[in-house]
């Protein structure tokens, strides 16, 4: 199941795509989530805007960063910068630190340092 749907990518960007242009998109955002944090829950509201985030930044970096007609000019700005800060900072939330740890008890110094025997 997506983690998010076509017209939630609508809220925040627009484009001329279809809708199906668009799951086809969030199919390949949500696998590079599954891919970096692991099957998530489909109600998780913050994977949710990830999904989202992620896939408006791919559609948008398809698109041209400013357009011109006559007199109307639109400029994307840096949302694309706001929007990668946004993914990287909701990725570091959901990383867990990787800790590993080895049998408790004292260092054998001969086996460590065998050069100083």
């Amino acid at each position: 199941m997506p983690y998010c749907t076509a017209s939630d990518v609508r809220m925040i960007i627009h484009t001329s795509l279809t809708d199906t242009d668009i799951v086809a998109v969030i199919e390949m955002s949500d696998a590079e989530i599954d891919k970096r944090l692991g099957p998530q829950s489909g109600s998780d509201k913050v994977i949710k805007k990830l999904s989202v985030l992620l896939s408006a930044r791919t559609i948008k970096q398809r698109q041209p960063r400013s357009v011109a007609a006559g007199e109307y000019s639109e400029d994307a700005g840096d949302i694309l910068d706001v929007w990668e800060r946004e993914i990287e900072r909701i990725y570091r939330l959901y990383n867990k630190p990787k800790v590993a740890a080895s049998r408790y008890g004292s260092l054998d110094e001969k086996t460590r340092y065998p050069e100083e025997s």
